[in-house]
């Protein structure tokens, strides 16, 4: 693999951002959604404590159980997360700078 392909395959593509969004979208509507034991954070300068749903495990079984479904259904390809590997990597960081404060 040559430098001028590596740093091409290192810009997000449109559909690695898609990806990197619907990713994150799933997990903001899942992670409220799915029924999870309640844990009360750290206690916060004003003496409040945030509360947490511990969800993951069953979040990550649905997540799996969809993709499944989708290469089944023939809507995704089976290697489509692996294939946009680097340009998902790079569509986090640009979000993850975006984001930060």
């Amino acid at each position: 693999m040559s430098l001028q392909s590596l740093l091409q395959t290192l810009i997000p593509s449109w559909t690695s951002v898609g990806m990197l969004l619907s990713y994150l979208g799933y997990l903001a509507v899942f992670g409220s959604v799915l029924p999870g034991k309640v844990i009360d954070g750290v206690v916060l300068a004003d003496g409040t404590r945030l509360k947490y749903r511990c969800n993951g495990f069953l979040s990550l079984i649905l997540l799996i159980s969809l993709l499944v479904i989708g290469v089944q259904a023939g809507v995704i390809s089976a290697t489509a997360i692996a294939d946009k590997g680097l340009q998902l990597l790079s569509a986090a960081f640009v979000f993850s700078f975006i984001v930060s404060d």
